[in-house]
Parts: structure tokens; sequence; C-alpha cells
């Protein structure tokens, strides 16, 4: 099966056609999900998946804010 693109994968996501688990683990951020359930002593869900991406995806916006050149900051 062809990996398929993140915005594939979001638009899967919030048709209901696949779930947080599959979509964290198809994306490019399966390794880190799966960092962070071994560090924190969980097993992948569908729970904890919606979990880390809405904590890294408020993470990256927050980040995209900051970043923002109205700003004046740039990293």
């Amino acid at each position: 099966m062809a990996r398929l693109e993140y915005d594939e994968l979001v638009q899967l996501l919030q048709d209901g056609q696949i779930g947080h688990l599959r979509f964290m683990l198809e994306s490019d951020s399966a390794e880190s999900y799966l960092e962070w359930c071994e560090q924190h002593g969980i097993e992948p869900s569908d729970e904890s998946a919606e979990f880390y991406y809405d904590e890294t995806e408020i993470d990256m916006m927050e980040r995209q804010l900051i970043d923002d050149e109205n700003y004046g900051i740039w990293n």
C-alpha cells in the first residue's frame, strides 16, 4: 500500500474513515508517537493517539504564532 500524504490522512480522519491511531501510525510522526507512548508506559490506542495529536498540534500552532514575522522572532 502506498504511503498517504499528510493532507490525505487528515481528510480520512475528518471523514471518520480512519481513527487517530491509524492516522498517527501512518504519519511522519509515527516514531515520535511510539516513543512518547513508551516513555509514558501506555499502549498505542485511538485515545492516546488523539491526545498526542491534539497536544502536538497545539504546540505547533503556538510555535507558528511566535515565529510569525510580525513578532520579529526568527528561528
